[in-house]
């Protein structure tokens, strides 16, 4: 949208985007400004920085309740001059160690500000809304619940076959594998089973996969997906590396993927695929727990339908095509449902778009 109801253009809002060069976090602030920009121009400036290492941020956070003010907390924090900050009407970030770094700017500038996740010690009264995907967290003050924001338009992305949707036929489909966490251990037996999984599903419906891996998946099992694609006649249509195609370069996966099968340890792979409205199975390994709040957000997105979860020791074809007739992706583009959230919570940020 770039246009009033008249024939003026809409004047872009400027937004700060604060980095802490990490893609799980800084994906989820440009999500938020996509949606934004659903309703009205953005013109996004982007400001990498790093929080001192002998400044922890519960060290900030005393110090702003001791009255500290925000040139003091991006100098000590993060050796930024407060004279430095581009002009901007809307400050965004996500993760902990930009928290600081967010209340100073907006501060400074005498704008608001947007956080995705957990506020820690600091207060909610000096964001402007804090989005969090955690219901305990949800009902503070100035937080509203929401999917994990995403860039991706889910309306850029070729729509799914009947068949698929129902469940019923899978041409393409993708894999996204993870690795252990503290609470979660893949052996051995769970990548052999993997791999057999994709061959039977090749076998008996034809599937072709789009495979990835992460900076956490094994050796191992990298070197095993690796194998099968380059079989003749694979079941993998493309295995897709991280360690030499880098962040960034699942596009391709999830557009032509009719499903997804995520190993349940990918947080954000799960909530991706729901965001792009393809369905989608979490599988885990025997050994998998999550915690407290990951959990919820889990059982969340599978009340509502848009997910289901499987151990790996069960995968079949059948069962697999069955569970997958069983999600119903969400029907409305999430950066619409943002971006009316933030419309509703901030209409500041929208002082001339029209009505949608």
């Amino acid at each position: 949208m770039t246009a009033s109801s008249g024939s003026q253009p809409l004047s872009p809002l400027k937004a700060l985007l604060l980095s802490d060069g990490r893609p799980g976090h800084y994906h989820l602030a440009e999500g938020i400004i996509a949606a934004v920009v659903h309703r009205h121009p953005v013109e996004t400036v982007r400001l990498e920085i790093r929080r001192r290492r002998w400044m922890p941020g519960r060290v900030l956070a005393a110090l702003m309740g001791a009255g500290a003010g925000p040139a003091a907390l991006l100098r000590l924090g993060y050796g930024l001059s407060s004279r430095s900050l581009p002009a901007a009407g809307l400050v965004v970030s996500a993760g902990g160690d930009t928290l600081a770094a967010n209340i100073g700017a907006a501060k400074v500038l005498a704008v608001p500000n947007i956080f995705y996740g957990s506020v820690r010690r600091f207060s909610p009264e000096d964001f402007a809304l804090v989005l969090t995907s955690h219901a305990r967290h949800g009902e503070r003050a100035r937080h509203v619940r929401t999917l994990k924001p995403s860039p991706a338009d889910p309306d850029a992305m070729p729509p799914l076959a009947p068949a698929a949707r129902g469940g019923q036929k899978l041409a393409v489909a993708g894999l996204l594998v993870g690795g252990d966490t503290t609470t979660i251990r893949y052996t051995s037996g769970d990548w052999e089973r993997l791999v057999a999984f994709l061959r039977a599903m090749s076998a008996a419906a034809g599937t072709r996969w789009i495979v990835s891996n992460s900076r956490r998946t094994p050796p191992m099992a990298s070197a095993a997906l690796s194998r099968l694609a380059a079989e003749p006649e694979s079941p993998v249509l493309r295995f897709i590396d991280v360690g030499s195609a880098g962040a960034g370069t699942l596009g391709e996966l999830f557009a032509r993927s009719e499903a997804i099968l995520c190993t349940v340890d990918s947080s954000s792979m799960v909530s991706e695929a729901v965001w792009l409205r393809r369905p989608v199975l979490a599988i885990a390994p025997a050994e998998a727990a999550l915690p407290a709040n990951e959990q919820e957000y889990r059982d969340y997105l599978e009340t509502n339908g848009w997910t289901r979860s499987l151990a790996i020791a069960d995968l079949t074809p059948a069962i697999v095509l069955d569970e997958l007739g069983r999600v119903t992706p969400l029907a409305s583009n999430p950066l619409d449902l943002l971006a009316a959230t933030l419309k509703e919570k901030l209409p500041q940020l929208f002082p001339d778009a029209p009505s949608a």
